[in-house]
C-alpha cells in the first residue's frame, strides 16, 4: 500500500520549497490558532501573503539548514511509522486506503501534475494550486479517519507523538547567532504581513491573538 506516499505528497503541499521540518518550526510560533484562518482575504493578499511565507521559509533553510545525515534518517523515521500503521490495518482497510490513495493521486495529478515529477529544481506551487491541494488534503485526512476504528485512531495519535518527538531530536539546535537572525526574519514577516491587512484585519487579527494568548495562561 502506499498511502504513507499520498499523505507526504499532501503535507508537502505547501512546502515544497522549503524543508518540512523547518517549516514545522516556524509554525510551532502559532501554536494556538493561525493567525489569519479566521480572516478572510482577498485573492491579491493571498499572493502577497503567499510571497512572503515563502520567503520567510527560504530565509530559514538557509540559516537553519539540516545535513544529509539527519535528512536521511528522518526518512527512515517516517518508513518506521509507514510500517507500524500498517501493521494495525485489516486487509479490508489496507484495500479500503489504496482505494483512498488512488482518489487523491488522481485529483492532485489534475492540480499539479509537476509534484510527481523528479527534479532537482524546487518546486513553486502557485496559491490557487495551494489552496486547491489544501481540500484534498482535508478531505483525505477525513476519509481515512472514517476508515479507522476509535482504537486505531487513538494508536495512531500516538505513533505520531512519537514519530514527532523523534523527529525534533534529529532537528539542528540553533545557536545565539541563529536565533537572533530567526528572530529578524519572523519579525520582518511579521511586518509585511500587517501591512498587507486593511485596519479592520488588523484589528480581528490582533483581537484573536489576545484570546490565543489568554488560552495559553
Amino acid at each position: 500500500m502506499k498511502f504513507k506516499t499520498i499523505s507526504v505528497v499532501l503535507s508537502a503541499i505547501a512546502l515544497v520549497s522549503v524543508p518540512l521540518m523547518l517549516r514545522g518550526q516556524a509554525e510551532e510560533t502559532y501554536d494556538c490558532l493561525d493567525p489569519l484562518e479566521a480572516i478572510e482575504l482577498s485573492d491579491d493578499q493571498n499572493a502577497q501573503l503567499w510571497q512572503l511565507e515563502e520567503d520567510l521559509y527560504e530565509k530559514m533553510d538557509e540559516i537553519l539548514p539540516i545535513s544529509s545525515d539527519s535528512e536521511a534518517k528522518i526518512v527512515q523515521l517516517e518508513e518506521n511509522f509507514e510500517a507500524q500503521i500498517e501493521a494495525l490495518l485489516s486487509p479490508q482497510q489496507q484495500q479500503q486506503i489504496e482505494q483512498l490513495d488512488i482518489w487523491a493521486e488522481e485529483q492532485i495529478v489534475a492540480i499539479s501534475p509537476e509534484l510527481f515529477e523528479e527534479t532537482e529544481d524546487d518546486l513553486v506551487l502557485t496559491p490557487v494550486q495551494e489552496t486547491a491541494l489544501d481540500a484534498i488534503d482535508a478531505e483525505y485526512e477525513q476519509r481515512f479517519e472514517d476508515i479507522l476504528t476509535a482504537e486505531q485512531q487513538q494508536q495512531i495519535e500516538v505513533l505520531e507523538t512519537q514519530l514527532d518527538e523523534a523527529i525534533d531530536a534529529e532537528l539542528p539546535e540553533p545557536t545565539a547567532e541563529q536565533e537572533a537572525r530567526l528572530d529578524a526574519a519572523e519579525a520582518e514577516f511579521e511586518a509585511g504581513m500587517m501591512q498587507l491587512l486593511t485596519p479592520e484585519q488588523r484589528q480581528q487579527l490582533q483581537n484573536d491573538n489576545r484570546i490565543c494568548d489568554d488560552a495559553d495562561l
